[in-house]
């Protein structure tokens, strides 16, 4: 069956039949039958004329014709092309053979010519030699006559003529002989002297004297060529005096030429020395600008472009350029440098731990980018290949600060702190004496760390007693600081103590600008630390760490903290005794300024002082245990005086509803106004919420605002099963608990207003029929109270029955 769009036509398939084509029937016959309809021919078809196809047939036979005899012919072609590879292959291994037998001939004829070049060689070389050994022992014994005929005449004559000649001549190869004759000449001389033939020191003298006057007039030729820029001419001196002496005087000469010297002198007109202004800012710890110092930048470009155009020179005048290089920083260093910095040192000392470190860190850092651009320009210029200069360069930049930056420094840094951290200490606990001297936050930590210790494992004992060990050590040694510095104090007249009135009122709270003051000094000390002295980075940033953290945290926030609870304690004892008279949460403007300070004080240990211990796991585990540790004591404490505070609120709460009267619910008549205690209550809770939102926020605000509502939920829970109630009070004990509902409202805490609802319903049960009651605790957040509480709610109805109740509305 066929599937074609387009079926055959009945004429055309009988044509294609195998049988026809066994027949018999040919290809002629077969395409004249397929065309024989020419009743079409010149007509059209479908709009188009007819195409006789017979033309296009035989077109297609006669390219089949041509394949077919291209095809047989590239056959014969590829056989042929086979047979003509296999000859020249055969032909290719014949010629491969042939050569490999005369390359073989060629290599044993090499390696007999090789072994014959061999023999000769072996028995010209020794006799290079001896020729080498009769050249050079000619030439050692010409100038080895010539220096002992030189020797005779300074002996005999104190002069030699053929030398005097040499020196005066003008060829260079002259001069180089005569230097390296009087060199010899006083080698030799040296050694033959003896005490027995006095005329031999006399003759060493003679010798000397003519090499003073041959060096004395080539320094002279030297300076002439130096100042008319004839650095050719210096060249042939420098190396002439370099076979004399090893050109040292040359080298002197070269760098004492120079007139940077001049130039230098003149810089120093604008020195900071006497700039008072310039001293108290950097006495200041508040002050964070970096020096600048116009005199010292200028000089060290001065000595930079001096080296750069002095080290060109040298390259062309000298043939060993490093022993003047060598010489020429040296000088620069010993002389100028050395200058400057101690200068300035020195007198940085006098004026301030602070001003000193400071000075030392920017002097540090401007004469350490003068060096490294020193270097490195030798370096890429080809003047430094063996890397002796480099050493020399480093070594005079070591030299310079050695003496600043050893143990000194940072007892100095030390000390900078720790006069930072007593200005603030001092002051402020100065003027809490009093609070500070009760201690009662530090003995209430003290407890539960006792206890909490007690349920821990050892391993945390010990951490904890290992960071108690150097809280109180540090305490110790910044206590015995603060003991010699109020001596000082006290040895001063009242005068000044009275001036200082208003200062130490100024200090009398925490300040989180002094704070940043502090932290700020901090981080600058620990970036000191790090240019001056990297090596020793971890141990320091662990001693500035225990200052931050026990002395200015201990001293300072810790009695911030000690200071509040103080004032706490204070408040809660006047709230016993004058139980009318308003709390004053004051204290508590302290919480976020601490919390905030505590902030500041983990980032900076976290992205400043931890990464310095990096590469130190012990030290760096020690600087996390003391953070956290306190941080934690600190967070603890926070909570003790929040706690406490919610405590106090509790009470002044629950005084204030005992002034509920016992006939306020039990009434016949419905008055306007809310009973005395659901006022006072009212206006308590009123009090302080405005209080809390201005002395807490965020997360902190919303937790203690939730506990002391919950609280104070709670204590109306108890307080209304101690009053009988009847309709009339109901209504009246409603009006009581939509005015607290409305103040809770008002702090917009969604949490507490929907746990008050239940104040209401609790209302309802004084004021519904008794038929209702049952449906009523069914419902809403009645249905989640026990019925023992519920029970002790309808109990206090005026109309209770309790068979009644049981019997009619099963609840037991």
């Amino acid at each position: 069956m066929s599937f074609s769009i387009y079926d055959l036509d009945e004429h055309i398939r009988e044509l294609l039949n195998l049988n026809n084509f066994l027949g018999g029937l040919s290809v002629n016959e077969f395409i004249e039958e397929l065309s024989k309809d020419h009743s079409l021919k010149g007509a059209e078809v479908n709009k188009l004329e007819y195409l006789d196809p017979k033309p296009y047939i035989r077109t297609f036979e006669s390219t089949l014709r041509e394949l077919k005899r291209l095809t047989d012919e590239s056959e014969k072609r590829k056989a042929q092309s086979e047979r003509d590879v296999e000859s020249f292959e055969l032909k290719h291994s014949q010629n491969v053979l042939e050569l490999s037998s005369k390359v073989d001939n060629i290599t044993k004829k090499f390696s007999d010519l090789d072994t014959n070049i061999s023999d000769v060689s072996s028995k010209i070389d020794p006799l290079g030699q001896s020729l080498n050994k009769i050249s050079n022992s000619r030439d050692r014994s010409t100038e080895t006559i010539f220096l002992i005929r030189a020797y005779h005449g300074f002996f005999t004559k104190s002069k030699y003529d053929p030398l005097e000649k040499l020196r005066t001549s003008k060829k260079y190869e002259d001069k180089v002989k005569c230097a390296k004759t009087v060199n010899n000449l006083l080698t030799l001389a040296k050694k033959i002297i003896s005490s027995d033939i006095p005329k031999t020191s006399q003759c060493v003298t003679v010798i000397e004297k003519f090499g003073e006057t041959m060096e004395r007039d080539l320094l002279k030729k030297f300076d002439v060529y130096y100042e008319s820029d004839e650095y050719e001419r210096m060249r042939e001196v420098a190396s002439i005096l370099h076979q004399y002496n090893g050109g040292s005087t040359v080298i002197q000469l070269f760098v004492n030429k120079h007139d940077f010297m001049m130039d230098i002198e003149n810089l120093d007109d604008n020195s900071i020395i006497d700039n008072e202004t310039v001293w108290q800012n950097l006495s200041d710890p508040s002050y964070t600008e970096s020096l600048k110092d116009e005199t010292t930048e200028a000089l060290l470009d001065r000595l930079r472009m001096s080296i750069k155009g002095q080290a060109r020179i040298v390259q062309q005048v000298f043939e060993d350029p490093t022993p003047v290089l060598k010489f020429f920083i040296q000088r620069i260093y010993a002389q100028i440098i050395q200058n400057k910095v101690s200068m300035y040192l020195q007198y940085s000392l006098s004026v301030s731990a602070l001003a000193h470190v400071r000075v030392l860190h920017t002097l540090y850092v401007l004469v350490g980018d003068f060096t490294k651009d020193v270097r490195e320009f030798l370096t890429t210029n080809d003047l430094d290949k063996e890397n002796e200069l480099a050493g020399i360069i480093d070594q005079c930049y070591y030299d310079l600060f050695i003496e600043y930056t050893s143990e000194n420094y940072f007892s100095r840094e030390k000390k900078n702190l720790e006069d930072l951290v007593y200005n603030l200490a001092h002051k402020f606990n100065l003027y809490h004496e009093k609070a500070l001297s009760n201690q009662a936050l530090a003995t209430k930590l003290e407890n539960m760390d006792n206890i909490e210790t007690a349920d821990k494992t050892m391993t945390e004992s010990q951490d904890r007693s290992g960071f108690s060990f150097i809280e109180k050590k540090r305490l110790n040694q910044f206590t015995s600081f603060m003991k010699s510095k109020i001596a000082e104090r006290s040895s001063r007249n009242s005068a000044d103590l009275e001036k200082n009135t208003a200062d130490y009122e100024e200090n009398a709270t925490l300040n989180l600008s002094k704070v940043e003051v502090v932290i700020k000094s901090v981080i600058e000390s620990v970036a000191r630390v790090l240019e001056l002295s990297p090596l020793k980075a971890p141990e320091y940033s662990l001693e500035i760490l225990e200052i931050l953290l026990f002395d200015f945290g201990k001293l300072y926030i810790n009695g911030g903290l000690e200071v509040s609870y103080d004032t706490l304690k204070q408040e809660s004892a006047n709230s016993k005794v004058h139980s009318t008279q308003l709390l004053d949460f004051s204290y508590l403007s302290s919480f976020n300024l601490v919390s905030e300070i505590l902030y500041l004080l983990s980032s900076c240990i976290k992205k400043i002082i931890l990464p310095c211990a990096v590469n130190t796991p012990n030290i760096k585990g020690r600087m996390i245990n003391l953070t956290n540790r306190y941080v934690r004591r600190c967070e603890i404490s926070l909570n003790i005086i929040i706690l406490d505070t919610i405590k106090l609120i509790t009470a002044r709460i629950a005084f204030l509803l005992n002034k509920q009267k016992k006939k306020d619910f039990l009434c016949d008549n419905i008055v306007e106004d809310d009973t005395e205690a659901c006022e006072e209550v009212s206006q308590f809770l009123t009090y302080c919420h405005g209080n809390l939102c201005s002395y807490l926020r965020g997360p902190n605000l919303n937790n203690v605002l939730v506990k002391v509502g919950m609280s104070f939920l709670n204590q109306l829970l108890e307080h209304y099963k101690k009053f009988i109630v009847n309709s009339t009070g109901g209504i009246i004990l409603t009006k009581d608990v939509i005015r607290f509902q409305s103040v809770i409202d008002q702090w917009e805490i969604s949490e507490l207003s929907e746990k008050f609802t239940l104040l209401k319903e609790i209302g309802n049960l004084f004021t519904v029929h008794p038929n209702l009651i049952n449906s009523l605790v069914a419902e809403g957040q009645l249905a989640n109270l026990k019925p023992y509480s519920i029970r002790q709610y309808i109990s206090k109805r005026s109309d209770f029955n309790p068979s009644y109740l049981e019997r009619f509305f099963n609840f037991k």
